[in-house]
């Protein structure tokens, strides 16, 4: 039912369409005249429009890239700092006498 009815409407405004209106000219030539400024306004602020948007999403998807590594993109980051932890023994000297307070202690665990 629905093929017929395309088939009916498109017959029925290809004819009116192609009614002449003098000068060997047809409604369809008359109408695309008029349509034509707004249609191409249209399609160039179409254009217009992905071109930025296109942009825009270029854009976010670098920022969102998983890097190897840890960096910086900006300049106006800070200096940055290597901090290493390094395990030493205290420089402390013991006495005899706390050498052997500790040994109970650590024993007693």
């Amino acid at each position: 039912m629905f093929l017929i009815r395309f088939a009916f409407y498109f017959t029925l405004s290809f004819a009116i369409l192609c009614i002449p209106i003098g000068g060997n000219r047809h409604l369809f030539d008359k109408f695309y005249s008029l349509v034509t400024p707004y249609a191409d306004k249209a399609v160039m602020t179409t254009k217009q429009k992905l071109t930025v948007t296109k942009r825009y999403s270029r854009k976010l998807y670098s920022n969102s890239e998983p890097l190897e590594k840890d960096e910086i993109k900006t300049n106006l980051a800070g200096v940055q700092k290597k901090i290493q932890k390094v395990n030493k023994h205290p420089d402390d000297s013991y006495t005899d006498e706390e050498r052997e307070r500790l040994k109970k202690v650590l024993s007693n665990d």
